[in-house]
């Protein structure tokens, strides 16, 4: 079982006060760098290439600057890319620098990191049984989050009230 501290908004304390170094990783501290982190930082959706554009106070650049730092961004752990079901990379700030999954809310897209992985014995077994040395894995959750979760329970409900025991009209 995955312990709720394992779990960490995006938007949470944790998210606002830690900000990558972008000199300790060998990068210039540009205006761009600085506001497209701050536009993952500030969102708990994953958001599309233009959408980071958009969403940046200085559009000085273009979207292939936005696209080559975000690369940059997911080398270094900063951010993760995500392939949504409409097969459009979308991109997350990650908070965690280590090894982490993410949840995904199906109704609102709220994103979470786990900061848990729990699948190293189901991946040692998994080897033994394929012949496959496993470098790498990535597992995207999905369901919904508790606001999307209350609201799913409130409106069935309501519906059941105006249907029979079998789903039937009253």
């Amino acid at each position: 079982m995955v312990p709720e501290s394992a779990i960490l908004w995006s938007v949470s304390e944790s998210a606002v006060s830690s900000s990558p170094s972008l000199r300790a990783a060998g990068m210039r501290q540009t205006p761009q760098r600085e506001g497209i982190l701050r536009v993952l930082k500030d969102s708990d959706r994953p958001l599309t290439v233009e959408e980071i554009w958009e969403r940046m106070p200085e559009r000085r650049s273009g979207l292939p600057t936005v696209y080559r730092n975000l690369e940059r961004f997911v080398r270094e752990g900063w951010a993760e890319s995500i392939l949504g079901t409409d097969q459009v990379m979308r991109f997350v700030r990650c908070d965690s620098r280590h090894h982490h999954h993410h949840l995904q809310c199906e109704r609102c897209g709220r994103t979470a990191e786990v900061d848990a992985c729990g699948l190293e014995e189901s991946l040692r077994n998994l080897e033994a049984l394929s012949g496959f040395k496993i470098t790498r894995h990535q597992l995207m959750l999905f369901g919904l989050c508790a606001t999307c979760g209350s609201e799913a329970v409130a409106g069935s409900e309501g519906h059941r009230s105006k249907t029979g025991p079998k789903g039937g009209a009253l």
